[in-house]
C-alpha cells in the first residue's frame, strides 16, 4: 500500500510524555490499555472455522466497546454519528475513533506515521476533512502550528493500534491532517501521540489478526 505524501512532519508527543498530554483531553492511559486487553482476549476466541475477517472484526468491537465504556466514566459520552462509533467530548471539541493501523502505528520516528489497515469510507473523510476546513479558517488567521507544550488541538482524533507478530500491540493517539475520500486514507497527521506498546499476560495464545488486521474478502457471481 503506497504511503500518501505528507507536506509537512507531524508533532511527536514520546511515550515519556504521552500519559500527561493524553490527561489534558481527559483520556486515561488504562482505559486504553483496557480496551486492548479486552480486544486481545476476543480475537485470541476466534478459530480458523470462523469467517477469516472475524478476529481483526472481534478485537476491533471489543477494543471500541470497553474504550467507550471507560471514557464514559470521564468527560466523554458515546456518540455515533452516521453510525461511526465515537467518543465525544462533553465540554470540549474532542472526538475519539478508534482504527486498526499499519506497522508504521506506534513507531516515532516513522516519517510520515501509520495508514488505515483497511480503506475507510465516507464517514470518516467527512470527520477528518469538516476538522481540518476549521482549521484551514484559523490558519489563515495566523494561528501556528501545535507544539509538543500546547494543549492538545481540539479535532477529531484516532486511536490507532497494530497487533504486531512479536513485539505486542503498538498505539498512538493521533489528529489527521488530511483524508483522501477516493483512497479511503489518511494523508498524514498533525499530532501523533505515541504510547508504550502493550503486551499480553497470555503468551501462548496467538490470535488470527497477529501482524495486521483481517483480510479482505469480495463477493463474486458464480457464472
Amino acid at each position: 500500500m503506497a504511503q500518501p505524501r505528507q507536506l509537512h512532519a507531524p508533532v511527536v508527543i514520546g511515550p515519556g510524555e504521552a500519559a500527561e498530554y493524553l490527561r489534558q483531553m481527559d483520556i486515561p492511559v488504562d482505559a486504553i490499555t483496557e480496551a486492548m486487553a479486552a480486544g486481545e482476549i476476543a480475537a485470541g476466541n476466534i478459530t480458523s472455522f470462523h469467517p477469516v475477517t472475524a478476529a481483526g472484526l472481534a478485537r476491533w468491537i471489543s477494543v471500541v466497546g470497553v474504550l467507550r465504556e471507560r471514557l464514559a466514566d470521564t468527560e466523554w459520552s458515546p456518540d455515533n454519528p452516521l453510525n461511526r462509533p465515537i467518543s465525544k467530548h462533553t465540554t470540549r471539541g474532542y472526538t475519539l475513533s478508534t482504527v486498526g493501523g499499519t506497522d508504521a502505528t506506534g513507531v516515532e520516528d516513522h516519517p510520515q506515521g501509520p495508514l488505515a489497515a483497511r480503506r475507510k469510507g465516507k464517514s470518516t473523510a467527512e470527520a477528518v476533512n469538516n476538522t481540518l476546513a476549521l482549521i484551514s479558517v484559523e490558519t489563515l488567521r495566523g494561528s501556528p502550528k501545535p507544539t509538543v507544550g500546547e494543549t492538545p488541538p481540539e479535532g477529531n482524533w484516532f486511536l490507532v493500534y497494530h497487533r504486531t507478530r512479536d513485539e505486542g500491540t503498538r498505539l498512538e493517539v493521533s489528529l489527521p491532517s488530511g483524508f483522501d475520500e477516493e483512497a479511503g486514507q489518511f494523508t498524514g497527521w498533525q499530532v501523533r501521540v505515541i504510547l508504550p506498546s502493550w503486551q499480553s499476560e497470555d503468551t501462548t495464545t496467538r490470535p488470527l489478526d497477529v501482524g495486521g488486521q483481517d483480510v479482505d474478502f469480495h463477493v463474486r457471481e458464480v457464472s
